[in-house]
């Protein structure tokens, strides 16, 4: 079993980082009656939102036949919404609660996420709905307020290199022998820790794919090859936002790069998206800076590399006023 599937914490006590907001989740949830029937988890991909979900499942004792989970990536429109609306009024099978969790819920429609407002502020008691998202930005703003006034909300930060390197530390004295835990090297974890991007389940996909090879000097070359490189993302980030640079000029330096990025294609995106969040929050309006953001705010889930590829060949075209489809 892999290591982010095997590890994957189940309660409160095996979470790592968040401290805080983990403390008034399980506080509120720990409430002898009246506890919110809505929550609202937001942060980084890999920063544990749908995570957090199951330990409420596990918190609640609600059995896997009253769970339901939604990629809303595929299951967006109003028939989902209305198909869940009808089944809130059924009881559990089993205990005193069933939990809905909707994971990247910023891709449900807007006439979904609107069909959704009710049930939110006023779930029967038996009912538990999650709804999770990396990108709240992307709900229409008068829906996303109206969704954090009807639930409990907690932001979920990127675990910090430290937390990361102590989880790591804590599943090598489970999965090796105590000699092979005190000879394993302190540069790979924190390659490991600086190449995750604050995702602890990232973290256990690399140590997973290295642990085995016993050649200390290859695991770091192999960690290399697994991940994104911060340094070559924010190098592609510099060149993307180059005013002196445009069009054809601008293209050529990208599809030298681009080969040289590996990596989840969705973490390259979100790295590349807060780089250019940042630049445009410290710089006067510019409409080409915006127009090059935009090629970087829809998921890259089925067009992969491509999308990556594509998204940069725009931004680039972006810079001689073309028209950009939107």
């Amino acid at each position: 079993m892999p290591l982010n599937v095997a590890y994957r914490p189940m309660s409160f006590e095996e979470m790592v980082g968040n401290e805080a907001a983990l403390e008034s989740l399980k506080s509120v949830l720990g409430r002898e009656k009246d506890i919110p029937g809505s929550y609202f988890f937001t942060g980084g991909p890999g920063t544990g939102k749908t995570t957090l979900a199951y330990v409420i499942k596990e918190f609640l004792s609600i059995s896997d036949f009253d769970f339901y989970e939604y990629n809303s990536a595929n299951t967006r429109g109003i028939d989902t919404i209305r198909d869940i609306n009808a089944s809130l009024a059924t009881a559990p099978m089993k205990g005193d609660k069933k939990l809905y969790l909707l994971d990247e819920c910023h891709q449900v429609t807007g006439a979904a996420m609107e069909a959704m407002l009710k049930m939110l502020e006023n779930p029967p008691s038996h009912v538990i709905f999650v709804l999770c998202t990396s990108e709240p930005e992307k709900i229409k703003p008068n829906t996303l307020k109206a969704v954090r006034r009807r639930c409990f909300e907690a932001e979920m930060k990127s675990l910090r290199r430290g937390e990361i390197i102590s989880l790591l530390k804590e599943i090598l004295e489970s999965e090796l022998e105590e000699e092979d835990v005190k000879s394993f090297p302190n540069d790979v974890l924190s390659k490991i820790a600086k190449s995750c991007w604050g995702s602890a389940g990232q973290a256990l996909s690399i140590l997973d794919s290295i642990l085995d090879m016993g050649d200390f000097d290859k695991m770091e070359e192999a960690i290399e090859n697994l991940v994104v490189n911060e340094n070559s993302v924010i190098e592609l980030c510099k060149v993307l936002t180059d005013i002196n640079l445009t069009g054809a000029n601008k293209w050529d330096q990208l599809r030298v790069m681009l080969p040289k990025i590996n990596g989840d294609v969705e973490q390259i995106r979100y790295a590349i998206s807060t780089y250019l969040m940042k630049v445009i929050l410290g710089k006067p309006m510019s409409p080409g800076l915006l127009q090059i953001a935009s090629m970087f705010t829809d998921s890259f889930m089925y067009t992969g590399r491509l999308g990556l590829v594509l998204a940069c060949a725009l931004a680039c075209q972006a810079d001689q006023g073309d028209d950009i489809p939107f």
